[in-house]
């Protein structure tokens, strides 16, 4: 019995994952500056695999790249659970994403959120 719950709980994780090595559906550009990101409303659609290329306009929370954090960063919450981090100003990093829950939900700058309006929503229909 064990090993049938085992297996479950596995086969649950792996096909519940929603970061993929398949290739992409659609490429979903982002700016994030201390304004914010650009753009703030994303609209996709469920089972899309979404690139998103996160580029840096500012130096964000700052360029002192001997800390732990610098940059921007771009977090999409859970259930997603998404994090690039350390994003230089003037850099581009991706994320691929299968997006398989609908509704809606926040991506943010854990970095400078409370300082700057860095915040935005995926809607997933």
């Amino acid at each position: 019995m064990k090993k049938v719950i085992l297996l479950l709980v596995s086969f649950f994780i792996v096909f519940s994952c929603t970061k993929t090595d398949k290739p992409a559906d659609k490429v979903v550009e982002i700016k994030v500056s201390k304004n914010g990101y650009e753009p703030d409303v994303i609209h996709l659609k469920k089972g899309q695999v979404v690139l998103f290329k996160i580029t840096a306009l500012d130096e964000g929370i700052g360029d002192d790249y001997t800390e732990k954090y610098y940059g921007h960063c771009f977090y999409i919450l859970p259930p997603y659970d998404v994090m690039v981090e350390n994003i230089k100003k003037g850099e581009t990093k991706e994320a691929k994403v299968k997006m398989i829950y609908p509704g809606k939900f926040l991506f943010t700058c854990p970095y400078c959120s409370g300082i700057f309006p860095t915040k935005g929503e995926i809607i997933v229909h």
